[in-house]
């Protein structure tokens, strides 16, 4: 070859090499570009087995730094910096290899799979690092590919064993609930509040309401009661059998029914025979009783009790598990003045910064001590409530930002778990860890200057904000509707409907609407369904609201409406419009109340007065059983007793006996009733007078206006002896085998004065269905 072709041959290497460099390196402008070295690691348990799901893992040396996901300048799946395109490689007993691309990485840099292998042997696992660049405009930094080394692991015919779960208690039992004790979750319950009592979380509309959490008393067994008031029963010779009046306008009433939590009744101090729970005086007072015991655990009688509680959920790569809140959401009374946290800079004025018009203050307080956590500010307490997946407090609402002829609408969420001050900071990983109580470093902390209490703004609170298609019903000529939110599943859609209007001056169509709520498609329309309502047979009074739209049911594809002029239930289906079946006429009674809950496919009507239950088929209309609350003797001037303040839990239907304005002397009937929700069948039923109830850890908490009483039902411990004599005999001789089997409950009832008056420690143990007479 001749110099001039090796010259030729030089110059289109270096032409061709320089080509490659170019395309290999990205355009620089006075950047800095350097190589970091790369490592990847991967793990996988020792022993598996075939058929057994077991966790790959992996993790890479460096982490993946940001270079403006957390801003949004660059785009990524979680916000977050991470690694594209790595994969895992098994290598099988047979040498054969399984390849597995891995999702995005978290933002250290890690992450699994869940694998199930299909054979026994030796297997190994390695990871690939592909190579990538980080840049920024003052670096460009190259990671190049790396391969892991091999990690062995042997699969085995025979199942590993999990961890041996601990037997539920089949006796009474108390907080706390060991952690390792997972099976016992199903167990336990709170009661939060109106909008936590609702099944699943993340739901409204639809849903079994009230619904009590964990187990439920199957038999009439009083743990202990307590007298909350000095008065009630029969007063003295000079007036019979009238007894003090409790539970009106303005008497003595107790609200301990409305919150329960972590085995703590809170309730309202009974200021006097005339001020309580549902006619509050300006600090009237505070009590906490034992759940389990009805002790006194606390009384302030300068504090005002809380509203409703709260369980959160908090997971991220820096916390892990849940925080116990009580929320005061009036009465709540805001400092004048607040310092920017970090705690500098001038004074701020918060009547004139936060405290937007039409909104609340609320006041978060640690469930455990009673102590004030933080102020939140311009609450959107307005709308939907519902109790989150992860036990977030939530307001869905829907707003036009148009006019009313040309409408514009958007939905949003408020989010008690959004507001940025609630974390260490808005940025990196302290945006991982959630702070209440501290406010923050971000722009929207406060302070109040003389305790430092924290001061969050609920305008930064939002988690949704999208438009939506107008919520305008059908244009007719009989009445113009908007629709409201009737149905809510968290992250899966919302349903807005129309009630429509079918009487004698004409029709306005009932109309459906259903909209996505999953990640990146809320707002969109998924179906919508336009059909006429049933017939209202006579046009509502003051009293009798005629045709009402009482429910819809997304699970069971129904809508229900009843008309408590004529006493009966029309089912239509959700997504055609057609009518599915029309029930009978319910008992004449009903025409003072219908009431209904949704239960695993059935629908279960009760009205007050006519003392009747009764289980369709939600689909078909077919009866499935009926409960009559049966009185006893002459007692009742509705024949039946009434029914009032029905709750579900645990596959049981618990119904209180109340009404508005109760004649006295109070008539004698077994007021307290459960029964199973799948049968009709009655499991137990007691004397009482009562309707507002609630269950927690397995015991039903309710009042009783016979006594002015509190109730506590449920399991309590036993105790087993059994002796044999003679100790010593012959074989083939007779043995006397004898033993007991008696109640340990060491609470029982309380007098007046809230003394023991007797316990049922050492009585006998006796069966469920002679629990209502030994009682």
């Amino acid at each position: 070859m001749s110099k001039n072709k090796i010259a030729v041959a030089i110059a289109l290497f270096l032409t061709f090499a320089m080509t490659v460099t170019l395309v290999a390196l990205p355009s620089v402008n006075a950047q800095t570009v350097r190589t970091l070295n790369s490592e990847i690691y991967v793990t996988a348990q020792p022993i598996a087995a075939v058929g057994q799901p077991m966790f790959l893992i992996y993790w890479t040396q460096q982490m993946p730094p940001d270079i403006g996901e957390q801003l949004g300048l660059i785009s990524s799946p979680s916000g977050r910096a991470g690694w594209y395109d790595i994969t895992l490689t098994v290598t099988k007993p047979d040498g054969t290899e399984e390849v597995f691309d891995m999702p995005y990485s978290d933002p250290v840099g890690g992450g699994y799979l869940s694998y199930t292998p299909t054979e026994t042997g030796n297997y190994s696992l390695r990871a690939n690092f592909p190579g990538t660049w980080k840049n920024t405009t003052t670096m460009h930094t190259w990671y190049p590919p790396v391969e892991s080394r091999e990690d062995p692991f042997t699969v085995r015919d025979e199942p590993i064993a999990g961890w041996p779960e601990a037997p539920l208690p089949t006796d009474s039992w108390q907080r706390p609930i060991p952690g390792p004790n997972h099976e016992w979750s199903a167990i336990a319950g709170n009661w939060y509040g109106s909008y936590a009592n609702r099944y699943p979380l993340g739901a409204y509309g639809g849903t079994p309401y009230p619904y009590g959490w964990g187990t439920a008393p199957e038999s009439a067994h009083i743990l202990w009661t307590r007298q909350h008031y000095p008065t009630g029963g029969i007063m003295d010779e000079r007036f019979g059998a009238e007894v003090y009046t409790l539970n009106h306008y303005q008497d003595v009433d107790f609200d301990g029914m409305d919150l329960i939590l972590d085995g703590v009744i809170h309730y309202t101090y009974q200021y006097s025979a005339h001020w309580g729970a549902g006619n509050p005086v300006p600090n009237y007072g505070w009590g906490g009783l034992s759940l389990y015991t009805g002790e006194q655990l606390f009384l302030d009688e300068e504090a005002m009790k809380p509203n409703f509680g709260q369980i959160f959920l908090y997971n991220s790569p820096n916390q892990h598990g849940g925080f116990d809140y009580l929320w005061r959401t009036s009465g709540v009374e805001l400092p004048e003045y607040v310092v920017r946290d970090p705690r500098v800079g001038p004074d701020e004025n918060v009547t004139d910064i936060h405290s937007r018009s039409g909104t609340a203050t609320w006041e978060m307080l640690d469930a455990w001590t009673g102590n004030r956590v933080c102020y939140v500010c311009n609450v959107s307490a307005s709308g939907t409530m519902v109790n989150s997946k992860i036990g977030a407090i939530t307001y869905y609402n829907t707003v036009n930002l148009g006019t009313s002829s040309s409408p514009d609408y958007y939905l949003t969420i408020w989010n008690s778990s959004e507001p940025l001050s609630m974390y260490a900071d808005d940025y990196g990983t302290y945006r991982w860890q959630w702070r209440p109580g501290y406010g923050g470093h971000s722009n929207y902390g406060y302070r109040w200057r003389e305790n430092k209490d924290a001061f969050h703004d609920g305008d930064t609170a939002w988690s949704l904000n999208v438009s939506i298609p107008s919520i305008r019903g059908p244009i007719n000529s009989r009445s113009n509707q908007t629709a409201s939110i009737r149905v809510v599943r968290e992250e899966e859609y919302i349903i807005f409907a129309t009630t429509g209007i079918n009487d004698a001056d004409g029709i306005a169509p009932c109309w459906l609407m259903c909209l996505s709520l999953e990640r990146g498609s809320e707002g969109t329309k998924l179906w919508e369904t336009t059909f006429t309502p049933p017939v209202a047979e006579t046009q509502g009074a003051q009293f009798t609201a005629g045709m009402s739209l009482v429910d819809i049911v997304p699970d069971d594809e129904v809508i229900v409406f009843n008309n408590r002029v004529v006493q009966k239930y029309w089912v239509y289906d959700m997504k055609t419009g057609d009518r599915l079946w029309v029930s009978e006429a319910e008992p004449q009674l009903h025409y003072y109340a219908m009431n209904s809950i949704v239960y695993n496919g059935t629908l279960i009507t009760y009205g007050r007065a006519g003392g009747v239950l009764t289980s369709y088929d939600i689909r078909t209309g077919e009866v499935l059983w009926q409960y009559i609350a049966e009185g006893e003797g002459t007692e009742s001037a509705y024949g039946n007793a009434l029914i009032q303040g029905c709750i579900l839990a645990d596959g049981k239907i618990y119904i209180g006996s109340s009404e508005h304005s109760a004649t006295t002397p109070l008539w004698r009937t077994p007021g307290l009733r459960c029964v199973d929700a799948d049968t009709g069948e009655e499991l137990w039923k007691i004397l009482f007078w009562g309707s507002d109830m609630a269950v927690a850890d397995g015991i039903l908490v309710t009042w009783n206006w016979y006594d002015g009483q509190i109730y506590a039902f449920g399991k309590g411990p036993s105790a087993t002896t059994v002796s044999a004599s003679p100790k010593v005999s012959m074989h083939g001789t007779s043995v006397v085998v004898e033993g007991t089997v008696t109640d340990q409950t060491a609470t029982g009832r309380r007098n007046i004065n809230n003394e023991v008056q007797f316990t049922l420690e050492g009585t006998p143990a006796i069966s469920d269905a002679d629990m209502q007479a030994w009682m």
